[in-house]
């Protein structure tokens, strides 16, 4: 299977030095940014986003914080080379194989564990295994979820490519939309997607089940905790350097604000039903099922330096060819 995709021709740019440059911010001379902006992924661990926004913990950095949802992993690589987006949402392999391309950017923390699902209406499945010889809808593909479900595959032995027929699809809504009109039978499908397929099956009479958690699989798989280092915020360097203690601020925001939604899942639901276009139950129910930790990416090394080594191990164009250096990972105390 060839990984190259688009991200090589967007990360491409910031080698021949066509990447925008955020101009220098007058936090650097002690005053308030006019504003500063979260760039979410569209999946649950942007609720924790939201409630840090909502909280005004960063009132004192910039005069307006805003939470902005990407659609796709292309359009949030696009932002980030270009310099539009200097705090985003990321799959932590995508900021690192962007580093290792020449952009600047350095991956903050951890904030989910893993969020991915095989989504069933097919009785006969009753576990992975059961999936061999089957068609598969898979959103996104060659990045995370496409990926993580690669890996999983190939510890069971099978091969992703032969063994099953993957059906690749846009987004996970798309995905929720085929599976829940009877065009499949089968679905890899991340939070909060993942739930609104039940919900909304149960609604229309169509049993979905979640037939495996595909990161307790591969924990089982390598004899490691179901834990895989999936997704954080990165941040462009040019941003960490003018703002080190708004950076601080964010990290210990995100901490915070995890502990609220863990404590508060219906407010949190609430909360989040604006941020992902989904109704308050959907973001509600979902919270059980994405791993939130918020772990600063110099703590969550060790783990993520597993996750990318397995990775490489399909293809080590997947990281830019290496593992990223040991600046990659950010820590409070850096």
């Amino acid at each position: 299977m060839v990984f190259a995709s688009r991200r090589d021709a967007l990360t491409g740019l910031a080698a021949t030095g066509l990447a925008a440059v955020i101009p220098r911010s007058p936090a650097m001379a002690g005053e308030k940014l006019a504003s500063v902006v979260i760039n979410g992924m569209p999946a649950t661990p942007s609720v924790v986003m939201a409630r840090l926004i909502e909280t005004g913990a960063l009132a004192r950095f910039a005069d307006k914080a805003q939470l902005k949802v990407w659609r796709t992993p292309d359009q949030m690589r696009a932002g980030v080379v270009s310099g539009e987006m200097a705090v985003f949402g990321t799959p932590s392999y995508s900021c690192a194989n962007m580093r290792n391309r020449g952009v600047p950017v350095r991956l903050m923390n951890i904030v989910t564990w893993g969020l991915l699902y095989l989504m069933s209406r097919d009785e006969a499945v009753q576990k992975i295994e059961d999936i061999a010889g089957k068609t598969v809808l898979m959103a996104f593909r060659n990045d995370a979820p496409d990926l993580i479900f690669r890996m999983t595959l190939r510890k069971l032995g099978m091969n992703p490519d032969t063994d099953v027929k993957l059906q690749y699809v846009g987004t996970p809504t798309e995905a929720v939309q085929l599976l829940l009109a009877g065009r499949a039978s089968l679905a890899v499908i991340s939070e909060p997607a993942a739930t609104a397929a039940q919900i909304r099956g149960a609604a229309a009479g169509v049993t979905v089940r979640r037939t495996a958690d595909l990161t307790a699989v591969y924990g089982r798989l390598t004899g490691r905790p179901p834990r895989i280092a999936q997704a954080g915020l990165g941040m462009r360097e040019d941003f960490l350097q003018a703002n080190p203690e708004l950076v601080r601020a964010i990290h210990q925001g995100c901490i915070e604000s995890a502990r609220w939604v863990l404590d508060n899942p219906a407010e949190a639901g609430k909360l989040g039903a604006a941020t992902l276009d989904l109704a308050a139950p959907v973001v509600e129910r979902s919270i059980p099922h994405f791993r939130l930790d918020v772990v600063a990416a110099a703590d969550a090394k060790p783990d993520l330096q597993h996750y990318f080594t397995a990775l490489m191990e399909m293809s080590p164009d997947i990281l830019g060819g290496r593992l990223p250096d040991d600046a990659f990972y950010w820590g409070p105390a850096a």
